[in-house]
């Protein structure tokens, strides 16, 4: 039997994707706090945030009602005209890493 091709198979990672995901973090709110908001499931957002979905504006534009910024916000950060801080934390991550283990708990 041949499998489908479908979109949800693949990961294409975007940076509105990565901006979305970043809004909902910095709202504290959970995928399944956003999914009953919108009436869909925790495994939508997630796809969403993943690259499993091309995203549409229509629901694009109902995530940023719910993370309370504009459209015009949402594409500044997309084009890097506003910074976000995710690099920041992955910079943290990897000198964290080097650290030996003996020393990580004074930091």
């Amino acid at each position: 039997m041949k499998k489908k091709n479908r979109r949800c198979d693949r990961k294409v990672m975007t940076r509105e994707a990565e901006v979305l995901k970043y809004l909902r973090e910095l709202r504290k709110l959970s995928m399944r706090d956003v999914g009953k908001i919108i009436n869909k499931s925790a495994a939508t957002i997630n796809h969403v945030e993943n690259g499993r979905v091309d995203l549409r504006p229509q629901f694009i534009m109902k995530l940023l009602d719910i993370y309370g910024v504009t459209y015009s916000y949402f594409l500044d950060l997309c084009k890097g005209k506003i910074e976000t801080p995710e690099h920041v934390r992955s910079d943290c991550i990897s000198i964290i890493k080097r650290v030996p283990h003996d020393k990580l708990k004074a930091i």
